[in-house]
């Protein structure tokens, strides 16, 4: 079986890295800067999706995406910490005999960073991940690349892990199920309202639920 992991939220906890970045941004263009529990409900989208809901306008989300990743790229990656577990969780999905992959909206210089950073890129056939120019950043057009990275395997025998709804629904428009990461962002209502094919409160349950599968 292909099983695909959702970064931020369902690997790793970047959440400080992220607020610090949306404030950054929102401060140097001039915007009122939400609290930390308004921003933190806009994690996950595509970063100019997420910028724009929190309140930067369209004629300077250019900019705005730009003094993000400045800071996201220098400071942003190392403020992030991997959730109990999860290590623990990729080598035990590995030693069954699936393979491992990415699909996340951060884009494909963050998320290699951090994949180095954490000493975990080894496990991961293929690292799909936004493109830097804008050309796939929703969660179904990197799905879609990472599927093809995979050789464009059978749907029946992929496995998304993700946090969010936009997870559960990108990995629908594929026909892929998805198990919920209930220790993340969304939370196990968000998660089972879209339509997720399982809950996993905790990564030690997952390898449990791809053996059910």
């Amino acid at each position: 079986m292909h099983v695909i992991f959702d970064l931020d939220g369902t690997v790793w906890d970047s959440e400080p890295g992220i607020l610090a970045c949306m404030a950054h941004a929102l401060h140097e263009l001039g915007r009122e800067v939400p609290t930390d529990d308004v921003l933190r409900s806009h994690i996950g989208p595509p970063l100019r999706s997420m910028l724009a809901e929190v309140g930067v306008p369209e004629p300077q989300l250019d900019d705005g995406v730009r003094l993000y990743r400045e800071r996201y790229l220098t400071e942003g990656v190392y403020e992030a910490s991997l959730y109990d577990g999860v290590v623990a969780l990729l080598d035990a999905v590995a030693h069954d005999g699936h393979t491992l992959a990415t699909a996340t909206s951060k884009g494909e210089d963050p998320t290699l960073t951090m994949l180095e950073h954490f000493g975990i890129r080894d496990r991961f056939e293929v690292v799909g991940a936004a493109t830097m120019d804008g050309a796939a950043t929703t969660k179904s057009e990197v799905l879609a690349r990472t599927l093809d990275g995979l050789g464009d395997p059978a749907r029946s025998t992929c496995v998304l892990v993700g946090d969010r709804d936009l997870d559960v629904r990108g990995a629908a428009a594929h026909g892929v199920d998805c198990i919920g990461a209930a220790w993340g962002y969304g939370g196990a209502e968000e998660l089972r309202a879209a339509g997720a094919w399982a809950i996993a409160d905790s990564p030690a349950d997952v390898p449990g639920l791809l053996d059910h599968r």
